[in-house]
């Protein structure tokens, strides 16, 4: 016994042709790949946060670079990489208090040799060397997820990024 009259004969008895609803099938296949392999190419570059072109930024001042993370994991740890270019004087690290909503410093190496605070920012100020550049890590854990505006810069050079932090 054949299927007669469904166009389809090379099928068994009882089977019948859909072939709509298998090309339907294979579109959204084919969509869900692109959208994995979309998610596997932004976890490779650091969209996802922790690592990765996308996940840090860098502000550079003519006193020095500070490296933060542009992206970030909510309730995990996370560095500020702050570089001093050589100098005599004092180096001055500066965030707003908005930063602190979005991170707690656990800790500051090496630590600075007076914190103060002025106009609604947080001074960190360190101690400069004449002779070579100065690397601060400042050790952060992230406190609540969401878009976070912080300033934050080197002596006067403050700059005002958008951070985020992913649940």
């Amino acid at each position: 016994m054949t299927n007669k009259g469904t166009g389809s004969d090379d099928l068994p008895d009882g089977v019948t042709d859909h072939r709509g609803f298998q090309r339907q099938v294979w579109i959204v296949q084919r969509v869900a790949w692109f959208v994995f392999g979309l998610i596997l190419a932004g976890c490779l570059f650091g969209a996802l946060g922790k690592g990765g072109y996308l996940s840090r930024a860098l502000v550079e001042t003519p006193q020095g670079t500070v490296d933060y993370p542009a992206i970030s994991r909510w309730n995990a740890p996370d560095e500020i990489h702050v570089r001093f270019g050589p100098g005599g004087a004092d180096c001055v690290f500066t965030v707003d208090a908005a930063f602190l909503k979005g991170f707690f410093v656990e800790g500051i190496d090496p630590p600075p040799k007076a914190v103060t605070t002025k106009a609604g920012s947080i001074h960190y100020q360190f101690t400069g060397d004449p002779g070579m550049p100065i690397d601060v890590r400042f050790r952060l854990h992230t406190q609540s997820p969401g878009f976070h505006r912080i300033r934050l810069g080197i002596g006067d050079h403050v700059s005002a990024p958008l951070v985020l932090i992913l649940p």
